[in-house]
């Protein structure tokens, strides 16, 4: 089956010998299953004990967000978008991943960010918890065909990510108003069934400019956010002035 759509996998495995991971139990199964049905990669990588075992995903299509948002706001299933030679399977995939996971259910398997590279744009969805991201996938993408209408600039302009979701940073010496999740000293405790639905980040390559979706309030707010790398190197930025470096 071509399912229109090519993805590349990553995952960090605890090394084991000087060129040996332990890894996962099916992981061949699995590596045939994907391969069966899109142009793939998967590549295994020794990890540390913080993040063994969490999937980075990368779907890649010929498929355009504002095509998905059609489809999905006409009752399409999220999960085999087709328009022509264009689409966006997903099945496949998540069909595949519950069955390793299945045979992995001692282990830490997680999908850790998924991103939908489209022809005009990146969706970038992030874990918020075990096992967060397959069981919302749904929901998020509807929601997000529903609201995208209302992502567009008065210019006209789209975004050319979307991350999903972003958060209010509570500390006294933030760096930005809003951020996505760190992968360390998190002092955010995310409750996935609700988050994923509140707050977007949105950047726009022609204006250069990102902003903050509000989604309950389907409302454009004049904030920033950071990504995570964008996080680090702010805080790198910080760390030399006080050093003054």
């Amino acid at each position: 089956m071509d399912s229109g759509a090519s993805v590349r996998i990553t995952y960090w495995a605890e090394q084991t010998g000087d060129h040996k991971l332990s890894n996962l139990d099916g992981i061949d199964a699995f590596r045939a299953d994907v391969a069966r049905d899109y142009v793939s990669v998967i590549h295994a990588r020794p990890g540390e004990l913080g993040g063994l075992l969490h999937l980075a995903v990368e779907f890649v299509s010929n498929i355009s967000m504002a095509d998905v948002a059609t489809f999905l706001a006409s009752g399409m299933a999220y999960d085999a978008i087709k328009s022509g030679v264009n689409a966006l399977v997903l099945r496949p995939f998540i069909q595949a991943y519950r069955k390793l996971k299945a045979r992995n259910r001692d282990s830490r398997l997680d999908i850790e960010v998924l991103r939908l590279v489209l022809s005009d744009s990146v969706v970038v969805i992030y874990r918020l918890g075990d096992d967060s991201i397959v069981p919302h996938l749904d929901k998020i993408l509807g929601r997000l065909a529903a609201e995208y209408k209302h992502l567009v600039l008065r210019s006209g302009e789209t975004p050319f990510e979307i991350h999903v979701p972003v958060f209010e940073d509570p500390a006294d010496d933030r760096l930005s108003p809003f951020r996505v999740l760190l992968d360390v000293d998190e002092i955010i405790e995310p409750k996935p069934e609700a988050d994923y639905f509140k707050l977007w980040g949105l950047q726009y390559d022609f204006s250069r400019t990102k902003r903050v979706y509000d989604v309950e309030r389907h409302l454009l707010l004049d904030e920033t956010f950071l990504t995570a790398e964008w996080y680090q190197i702010e805080w790198d930025a910080r760390f030399r002035r006080t050093q003054g470096r």
